[in-house]
């Protein structure tokens, strides 16, 4: 389980004692009962936050872990976008337009028209829960 600042990439504004859950996995075809619960409840004495924040993806996650570890639901973001190339989806940060024009291509076209003409295809996942714990 790992934690963070708040990402100024999701929109959020970094603040003291504000955190975002980042990652949490385990070994493959492992189990350890109630590993999250004593990782998170570790984190919540040492860190102490006011709160933690953080995104299950839809295309994995129904959230339940969340709610388990006493997070809240707060919205559903938007489907993100990302882009296949050759048989490999890539996440469409490194090909942003102000990144294709620096490549050479024409500035007065969109990424999308860009991508297009480049034959790369664009798909679209179902986008995320995100969830909030706050300290009462």
């Amino acid at each position: 389980m790992t934690f963070g600042n708040l990402r100024k990439s999701l929109g959020q504004k970094s603040k003291k004692n504000h955190y975002e859950l980042l990652r949490f996995c385990s070994q493959i075809n492992t189990t350890v009962v109630g590993g999250a619960s004593k990782l998170f409840t570790y984190f919540l004495k040492n860190y102490e936050p006011e709160s933690v924040i953080s995104y299950a993806d839809r295309c994995w996650s129904n959230g339940n872990l969340y709610r388990r570890l006493g997070f809240k639901e707060v919205s559903i973001t938007k489907p993100n976008y990302y882009y296949v190339i050759g048989q490999v989806r890539k996440n469409r940060f490194n090909y942003r337009k102000d990144k294709l024009v620096k490549m050479g291509h024409d500035k007065n076209k969109s990424e999308s028209l860009i991508m297009e003409e480049l034959g790369y295809h664009k798909i679209y996942d179902s986008g995320n829960l995100k969830y909030e714990w706050s300290h009462n």
